[in-house]
C-alpha cells in the first residue's frame, strides 16, 4: 500500500514541526514521520527516572537563546493559542566557586559587571565591552542567519550592509575572535580565575576542543542571552514541540510516530517519496529530512546517489572530531536544594550554575576526552528548573527535579565502555555537586544517566550528536554542513535537508525547517 503527499518529511523533532507548520499554511499535504513514539526530537520533557513517577525531565535541550530573535517561529506560528506560556529566568547563568563565592549572569550587562567586580575590577570593565562587541556581531548578523545561507535577500542583505557601516568598529574585533579558539579569547580578555572558569565551562559546550580555532562563535551566545533573554516553556521544552505539532495537526497536517524510515525512494535522480521499514511506500513531490547530513546521506540514500564531490565532503565533514560529546544526567530529589555557603538559592537555581574551579580544569578535562579517559575533573552545568516551573514535580511534592549537563566527555571510551561507566561517572557528578548543595545526594529519588552512547541509540542520529555537525567557522553560512548540502536543497532533486546540521546552527529556533519550507513553497 502507499500513499501520496506533497510533502513527506523525516522527523519529529522542532525543525521538522516548524517546517510542517510552514508547509501546511501554504496549503500543502504534509505528512511527518518520527521513529519515537513521541514528537519532539532533542526537544522533549519526559518522566526517565522511575522512582520517581511525575517528576518530569527535560531530556536534552532546555532553554531558548537563539530562537529569541524576533520574529520567533512561535510568535510567526501563534502557539500561544495552543497553550504555549513562557518563563524567563534571569539571571540565566551564574558561576559557583568552590571557595563559596558567585557570579551572575543577569539580563542586565551592567548589573553582571557588579557582580564580577567582586572578584576583578579589571573583568568588570572587560565585560560590558565583550558583550558589545559580540552583540553587534549578531545584531549585524541576524537577517543572515535567519535566511538562505547562499541567496540573500535584497532586503536582507541591506540592513546587513546597514548595521556593518554602523558598527564597522567592533565588527574588526568580533571577526578576530571568529577565527580565534574560545581559550585564546577567555585569556586575552579575563584574568580573575572565576570569570575565565565560567566562559571555559559555557564555551566548551561546542564540544571541540578550547583551543580549536574558528569555534569561537559559542561565545557569542552569551551576548545573545542579554540582548533577548532566556525562555523555557512551561511544562518543559517538550511544551514547545508539543505546541508546534498540536499547531500542525490543526491546520491539516498528519504526524505518523512509532514508524521508522528505511529508505529514501529514488526515480530518474529525483526523490519521490520514503520506504518504511514495514515496507509501506509513501511519495511525494518533496522530501525533507530533518535527520543529521552523514545519515541522510550514508544510511537513506542508495549508494551512489550523490556526486563524488558530496562523499569526499563528507569524508572531511566534522562530527565529534575531538572524541567530545555531551552527558546528561536527570535527577529527582525529595527536598530542596541547598547552597549554604553561595546563600543565594532564590537567585541561582533557576538558572544554570557553571561549576569548574578554573580554566586549566577545563581543559585538563577536555584532553583527557580526547584520549577517551574519564577523570574527576568534570566542568558540569546544574540547573532545577522545576525551581520556577512547578508543573515539573508532582502537585505539593517538596522534591525538585534536577538537571546535569555535562558539555565534554569523550564520545568513545578507551578501555571501557559507557554501560559500564555512565551511572558511575553520574554518581562522580553528584559527589561534586554534593560540595556545594550539602545533602543533596542524601535526598536523591532516583537518577537516569544519558551517555554518548544513549544519544546516539535512542535518536538513532551518527554519533548521537546535538548540532548534527561539529560548530566550528569552516562549518558554517555556505559551507553547513558541507558545501554541496548548503542551503537546504540537496544534490538530489526533490530532497532537502534541513535539521541541526542544516544553516544556520544548532540549538532550538526552528530556522532551517521554516526556511526549507519556504523553498518549497
Amino acid at each position: 500500500m502507499s500513499e501520496h503527499v506533497d510533502v513527506v518529511v523525516i522527523g519529529a523533532g522542532h525543525n521538522g514541526l516548524s517546517a510542517a507548520n510552514y508547509l501546511v499554511r501554504g496549503r500543502k499535504r504534509v505528512l511527518v514521520l518520527e521513529r519515537r513514539e513521541i514528537v519532539g526530537g532533542f526537544a522533549t520533557t519526559e518522566a526517565t527516572v522511575p522512582e520517581a513517577p511525575g517528576y518530569l525531565m527535560n531530556t536534552y535541550a532546555a532553554d531558548f537563546v537563539l530562537g529569541n530573535i524576533p520574529p520567533t517561529v512561535d510568535d510567526e506560528l501563534d502557539l500561544a493559542r495552543e497553550g504555549l506560556r513562557w518563563v524567563r529566568p534571569d539571571p540565566f547563568y551564574s558561576y559557583l566557586d568552590p571557595d563559596g563565592g558567585s557570579f551572575a549572569f543577569w539580563r542586565s550587562v551592567d548589573r553582571t559587571a557588579e557582580e564580577i567586580r567582586r572578584f576583578s575590577p579589571a573583568d568588570a570593565r572587560a565585560y560590558p565591552e565583550f558583550n558589545a562587541v559580540l552583540r553587534d556581531l549578531w545584531l549585524t548578523a541576524a537577517p543572515y542567519l535567519r535566511g538562505h545561507p547562499t541567496r540573500v535577500r535584497p532586503a536582507d542583505a541591506v540592513r546587513i550592509l546597514g548595521g556593518a557601516v554602523r558598527r564597522r568598529r567592533n565588527l574588526a574585533r568580533a571577526a578576530r575572535m571568529l577565527v580565534s579558539s574560545p581559550g585564546a579569547i577567555i585569556e586575552e580578555w579575563f584574568e580573575s580565575r572565576q570569570v575565565r572558569a565560567a566562559m571555559a565551562n559555557f564555551a566548551v559546550a561546542t564540544m571541540c576542543s578550547l583551543d580549536e580555532p574558528g569555534t569561537g562563535i559559542i561565545m557569542a551566545m552569551m551576548a545573545l542571552q542579554h540582548e533577548f533573554g532566556v525562555r523555557r516553556p512551561v511544562g518543559g521544552i517538550g511544551a514547545f514541540t508539543g505546541a508546534l505539532a498540536a499547531s500542525a495537526r490543526r491546520h491539516g497536517a498528519a504526524i505518523r510516530t512509532g514508524t521508522t524510515v528505511e529508505g529514501i525512494e529514488l526515480r530518474n535522480g529525483r526523490a519521490t517519496g520514503v520506504r518504511l521499514a514495514t515496507g509501506e511506500v509513501i511519495t511525494a513531490d518533496h522530501v525533507l529530512c530533518t535527520l543529521d547530513p552523514w545519515t541522510m546521506c550514508h544510511r537513506l540514500l542508495p549508494d551512489g546517489a550523490l556526486p563524488e564531490r558530496t562523499y569526499r565532503e563528507l569524508r572531511g565533514l566534522g562530527m565529534l572530531r575531538n572524541n567530545i560529546s555531551a552527558f546528561k544526567g536527570d535527577v529527582a530529589v525529595n527536598g530542596p536544594v541547598r547552597l549554604p555557603r553561595h546563600s543565594r538559592e532564590a537567585e541561582l537555581l533557576p538558572g544554570v550554575m557553571l561549576m569548574a574551579p578554573s580554566l586549566e580544569y577545563v581543559r585538563r578535562s577536555t584532553a583527557a576526552g580526547l584520549r577517551g579517559e574519564l577523570t574527576e575533573e568534570v566542568p558540569l552545568w546544574l540547573a532545577v528548573p522545576s525551581a520556577l516551573d512547578r508543573t515539573l514535580v508532582p502537585d505539593g511534592a517538596p522534591g525538585e527535579a534536577l538537571y546535569v549537563f555535562l558539555p565534554a566527555v569523550p564520545y568513545e571510551l578507551a578501555g571501557s565502555t559507557w554501560e559500564t561507566e555512565k551511572d558511575k561517572h553520574l554518581d562522580r557528578c553528584l559527589n561534586i555537586i554534593e560540595e556545594y548543595a550539602p545533602g543533596l545526594t542524601g535526598n536523591v529519588i532516583g537518577a537516569h544517566a544519558t551517555s554518548p552512547a544513549d544519544l546516539e541509540r535512542i535518536s538513532g542520529l551518527h554519533k548521537g550528536h546535538l548540532f548534527h555537525a561539529d560548530m566550528s567557522l569552516a562549518q558554517f553560512g555556505p559551507w553547513r554542513p558541507v558545501p554541496s548540502l548548503a542551503g537546504y536543497r540537496t544534490p538530489v532533486d526533490g530532497l532537502l535537508l534541513a535539521g541541526a546540521g542544516s544553516h544556520p546552527m544548532g540549538t532550538l529556533h526552528g530556522w532551517p525547517g521554516r526556511s526549507a519550507a519556504r523553498q518549497i513553497l
